[in-house]
């Protein structure tokens, strides 16, 4: 595993857009205004200014870009600054044997999904579903303190949620390596060379204004395709504006796919989209428990 480089103040952030452009540029400046009164510096990647439909640029613009900040050596670690659509699209143009000598931080999260689980699966590297730039107005205390607290130390205590209880299907304690993300976006690589590798991980999901119906069927798919049998564990996290008037929840459907499983199951865990959020690492062992209703981080996002 290729861990991280130590990021501290003074570090050089790179900031990309690997799927959809800023609404404004004034939002970019402002993040940026945020990372520097934090003591950190930032680099702009060209996909930040870049417009081609709902896209960052050109599938290869964005593509060059991500690996431009890989193997500048004076960028620390590389912030996606919004999600939307088109992660996805620059997958057969990165060079992951190139980006695995260049290991650093990459955090993001929804369409970024892809690339959290791609980099770990073939650069050998952990990266972290996390808070982006582009919600910056919404941050609110804790995702603040938490998403700072993630660039400089990692994870040193244990996930739990800051407001509401974790709510439990099935209980126990499990260990794995975390994998997921944006339940869309895992849907979307099955059948794909990309597809995320569920045996003995410990499964992330979470969703933003998708129909039960559409949940249904990417579980179902899961099931289906015998992934979710692999799993040693799943965390569900926000599924926002999922829900509708027919008399079907998600709440429901996860208890449907997931309790047969047999494994810990939890959901209502605060990340994904909405507030607070609670950064979660892909690619580092985790274990879930449960009983302490909590997700402890085991092993190190940086290297020593």
């Amino acid at each position: 595993m290729n861990k991280c480089r130590k990021i501290k103040p003074g570090s050089v952030l790179g900031i990309i857009c690997p799927s959809g452009h800023p609404k404004t540029i004034d939002a970019v400046n402002k993040f940026c205004e945020l990372l520097t009164s934090h003591g950190y510096n930032f680099k702009l990647g060209k996909s930040v200014t870049a417009v081609e439909g709902y896209l960052a640029g050109s599938d290869m613009l964005r593509a060059e870009d991500l690996m431009e900040m890989f193997k500048d050596d004076t960028v620390d670690a590389i912030l996606c600054f919004k999600g939307g659509y088109g992660a996805q699209r620059i997958l057969p143009y990165l060079d992951f044997e190139e980006i695995k000598r260049h290991p650093k931080l990459l955090i993001g999260f929804s369409d970024i999904t892809v690339l959290l689980n791609t980099l770990y699966q073939f650069s050998s590297m952990p990266t972290v579903h996390g808070e982006m730039g582009a919600c910056m107005q919404h941050y609110e205390k804790f995702t603040f303190e938490h998403f700072f607290e993630t660039l400089g130390s990692g994870f040193k205590t244990p996930l739990k949620n800051p407001t509401k209880e974790l709510n439990v299907i099935n209980e126990g304690v499990a260990e794995g390596v975390l994998v997921g993300g944006n339940l869309t976006l895992v849907y979307a690589l099955m059948g794909t060379p990309y597809e995320i590798d569920f045996k003995d991980k410990i499964l992330f999901i979470e969703d933003v204004n998708e129909a039960p119906y559409s949940v249904d069927r990417m579980l179902s798919a899961l099931s289906l395709s015998g992934k979710l049998k692999e799993v040693k564990g799943v965390i569900c996290g926000y599924f926002t504006g999922c829900d509708s008037e027919e008399n079907q929840t998600v709440d429901e459907l996860l208890v449907h796919y997931l309790k047969p499983l047999n494994v810990p199951v939890v959901t209502n865990f605060q990340s994904g989209h909405n507030k607070p959020f609670i950064n979660v690492p892909v690619g580092l062992k985790v274990k879930l428990d449960t009983y302490n209703k909590c997700v402890t981080v085991l092993e190190s996002l940086y290297e020593d």
